[in-house]
């Protein structure tokens, strides 16, 4: 399996976009990685003000996660009581992440979210 990502943040001091403050050179920006054999990925919906684990299928050793939803919600991970706020930019609020993890669980705010997410890893660590 084989799986592609490219995130290349790029920030600017001008409207123009030609006083880079940040920004990688483009042959980092983007990844192929092989050693993965599983992945799992789905829609969620979850009911407001109500929070629910995502669904990490036969995947024992999770390494990696990107998720998106219709607005901003909170995220907890592996079991943890730190919150993360995720915030939605433009058409929504997304997370990527490469991380060992075991759990996610999502929080929506006053109203329904919508999202989907995929996740990817090893069934043997």
């Amino acid at each position: 399996m084989r799986i592609r990502h490219k995130v290349n943040v790029r920030i600017f001091d001008d409207a123009d976009m030609k006083d880079c403050l940040f920004g990688p050179d483009d042959a980092l920006a983007e990844v192929n990685i092989d050693i993965f054999t599983k992945q799992t990925s789905g829609k969620f919906s979850v009911a407001a003000a109500a929070n629910e684990d995502l669904a990490l299928g036969d995947i024992t050793a999770v390494k990696g996660i990107y998720l998106e939803a219709d607005a901003d919600f909170t995220f907890k991970l592996n079991g943890g009581s730190e919150i993360f706020q995720a915030r939605k930019s433009t058409s929504s609020a997304k997370v990527f992440l490469e991380a060992d993890i075991n759990q996610v669980n999502i929080t929506a705010a006053a109203a329904v979210l919508n999202g989907r997410y995929c996740v990817w890893g090893d069934v043997s660590a």
